[in-house]
């Protein structure tokens, strides 16, 4: 009897038992293959010649083998169930041999048991024979799958789930390409995944173009091989996932038991291709998305553009149809986009000349601008002076599109006459100056020879009130000179912080006197706040002493209330203003004078000058602010934004 195989069991309890294997020629008496096997102790304790033939293991091997190396199904090894049972007896080469099972007792504690195996019949040969090739359609099916997931990370899940399945591992692991590094992403068997990098650089590793099996005693040929030698593993597949020969990820396979034979080598090798395709199309659906979505994300700003510009854009197709209009093209000519679809361009662009010529030179790829003399005319009929600018879209040298960009010119008329007004005003201010100075001077003289004469003359003269008229001209003509060069030279402001809600108030007391007499109340509020404006304090001062007395004169017939108010403008002005709000219950300035309320010489009081207005507005403007009316019968309120300190 071979002792090596049980030497080393040295439990009394079990010593009755084992006696009855003291004589080695009792397994020699069965002719089928057999082992013995203590089940307390999951040991092989002697095997006899036609089983080691059978199995391929020597003697030695099975010492070191539990029952579930031979049987991987676990069968229950009691000895009561009698029948024979069918059962798959893994070889050393790893591969599966269906046999039947009989069990037998050895001892009367069943603890020791002898394992009888025998082949099939031809029916059952036949019948495993489907099993197994059910088994590798299984196995197929399950990589139908990987092409069904919705992202690389169940991708991945799903490749380590069908290794893990199929030939059982003792790990797992799948490492994803980050740059320049693969990433451990997924793994099976936490425990010794911490024998394995988080990280390896893939130009440390060998180029695989195809699975590869390393197994226990073979020389370690790639850095993953060397650390599986290490924890002194038996085996391991290296499952490279490649794109276009660029590595993008690799799954380790290894365990400490048997070695899968070369059928699952070639299993595990299409398990990779088929990864490596899905990820492929995975990939590549993520970049078309990512750039559908940039297309979009352009599409909408292009939309927004074309939507807020001033000038209006047409689409117009290679043969000269309408496919789009924008918002500032549909405003121009009066119609809706909907409307012209699929219409040709000169069914609605009418104008004062043709655009023929402008269409033809689009068609052959020229750009062309036409403005000169031109107007179109809008769908009611109406006509505006107009720019157009035709910008073929060529694809590959074949025009695809054609691009009107139209631009109305009727502002800038408006603004070329206004510039034309401005010039002629600077240029009347520049003489009316030189004629006030002219002027100053005599009429100082008329003044004085005027007051010399009054000085002689006894009230009760026939001249007396004459000479009184013609003294109250000359002071109005020299307050009118004084207003006027002081409109027209130009003036160096000295800014600083100025507090309104001194400056104000102060103002008003000065007028007190008049408004009590004129029966006019007043009333100012101002915030908690602080609010200082940057100006110069006289020049400021001037503009609400010029708004407070036209204010005063307005109700100087009939009484009314003056009220002043002091606020923070809207948080929507920038730079942050404040808002003074000036309002009186006058008879209200004329629909006809509101629009020209600011210009020079215009007044509505026969005694005015007409350039209060205009020297406040110039004022206001040069701080950077901002001064307007509104008005209406029975009142008029004047609004002065002026940047905040």
């Amino acid at each position: 009897m071979d002792r090596s195989l049980h030497g080393n069991l040295n439990d009394s309890t079990l010593a009755g038992d084992l006696q009855i294997l003291s004589e080695s020629a009792l397994l020699d008496l069965i002719a089928e293959p057999a082992v013995v096997y203590l089940r307390s102790k999951d040991r092989l304790v002697l095997a006899n010649e036609p089983f080691l033939n059978l199995s391929g293991y020597s003697k030695t091997d099975l010492e070191k083998l539990g029952l579930s190396a031979l049987i991987p199904e676990e069968p229950d090894t009691n000895p009561s169930q009698n029948e024979a049972r069918q059962i798959s007896l893994q070889k050393s080469s790893g591969e599966l041999l269906s046999v039947l099972l009989k069990i037998y007792s050895l001892s009367p504690t069943n603890q020791v048991v002898v394992l009888v195996f025998s082949a099939l019949k031809e029916e059952n040969l036949f019948r495993q024979d489907l099993l197994d090739q059910e088994y590798r359609y299984d196995n197929l099916k399950l990589l139908t799958e990987l092409a069904e997931q919705p992202n690389p990370t169940a991708l991945h899940q799903m490749a380590v789930m069908i290794i893990a399945k199929t030939i059982k591992p003792d790990f797992v692991l799948l490492y994803r390409r980050n740059g320049d590094t693969l990433t451990l992403a997924q793994e099976h068997n936490s425990e010794i995944a911490q024998y394995f990098p988080e990280e390896v650089k893939v130009s440390e590793l060998a180029k695989l173009e195809s699975t590869i099996l390393w197994r226990e005693g073979k020389p370690a040929l790639s850095y993953f091989e060397e650390l599986c030698q290490g924890i002194e593993a038996s085996y391991l597949f290296s499952i490279p996932l490649t794109i276009n020969g660029k590595m993008q990820g690799m799954i380790l396979a290894g365990g400490f038991g048997l070695v899968p034979d070369n059928e699952m080598l070639r299993y595990l090798n299409l398990l990779g291709v088929h990864t490596s395709s899905a990820l492929k199309h995975l990939l590549t659906l993520e970049q078309a998305g990512s750039t559908m979505r940039n297309i979009r994300k352009l599409a909408r700003i292009q939309q927004t553009v074309t939507d807020n510009l001033e000038e209006g854009v047409i689409i117009l197709s290679p043969d000269l149809r309408i496919t789009e209009l924008n918002p500032a093209a549909e405003s121009m000519l009066g119609y809706a986009s909907k409307e012209v679809f699929q219409q040709r361009a000169e069914m609605v662009l009418i104008g004062n000349e043709t655009l023929s010529t402008l269409y033809k030179n689009a068609q052959q790829g020229n750009p062309t601008l036409v403005g000169h003399h031109l107007n179109l005319n809008t769908r009611l009929g109406a006509s505006f002076p107009a720019q157009v600018l035709c910008l073929p879209v060529k694809e590959e040298s074949v025009v695809r599109s054609i691009i009107l960009i139209l631009r109305d010119l009727s502002q800038t008329e408006k603004i070329r006459a206004h510039s034309q007004l401005l010039e002629q005003r600077a240029f009347l201010g520049e003489v009316t100056a030189i004629f006030a100075h002219e002027v100053k001077n005599p009429i100082n003289s008329i003044s004085t020879g005027l007051q010399l004469i009054g000085m002689n003359m006894s009230p009760d003269a026939p001249y007396a009130g004459l000479v009184e008229r013609l003294q109250n001209d000359c002071s109005r003509l020299t307050h009118l000179v004084k207003s006027t060069l002081t409109f027209s030279k130009p003036v160096e402001y000295q800014i600083q912080p100025v507090d309104l809600a001194d400056l104000i108030p102060a103002i008003l007391d000065k007028w007190d006197p008049r408004m009590k007499k004129l029966n006019i109340t007043h009333n100012f509020s101002a915030p908690a706040e602080r609010l200082l404006i940057k100006a110069d304090p006289r020049a400021i001062e001037q503009v609400f002493v010029n708004l407070i007395s036209n204010a005063i004169e307005a109700m100087d017939e009939r009484g009314g209330s003056l009220n002043i108010k002091l606020v923070q403008a809207s948080s929507q002005i920038v730079p942050p203003q404040c808002e003074i709000i000036i309002a009186d219950t006058g008879p209200g300035i004329p629909d006809d004078l509101v629009e020209h309320i600011f210009e020079p010489f215009l007044t509505t009081k026969s005694s005015g000058t007409g350039l209060g207005l205009a020297i406040t507005k110039r004022i206001v403007t040069a701080h950077e602010g901002n001064i307007y009316v509104n008005s209406v019968p029975g009142g008029s309120v004047f609004h002065v934004l002026l940047p905040r300190a």
